[in-house]
């Protein structure tokens, strides 16, 4: 399967450790799974 949107954008960014790197992704996952809304509701 082809590359998320998250691994696309995130690709050249590097910083310094796997868990940020990771949580990163993952955070701006939330973040377009949830357009519009607050910070506290898109990481519920």
């Amino acid at each position: 399967m082809g590359q998320s949107w998250v691994e696309t954008e995130t690709s050249g960014c590097d910083l310094g450790d796997a868990r940020l790197n990771r949580r990163l992704g993952a955070m701006l996952e939330a973040l377009g799974d949830r357009p519009g809304k607050s910070l506290p509701t898109a990481f519920q």
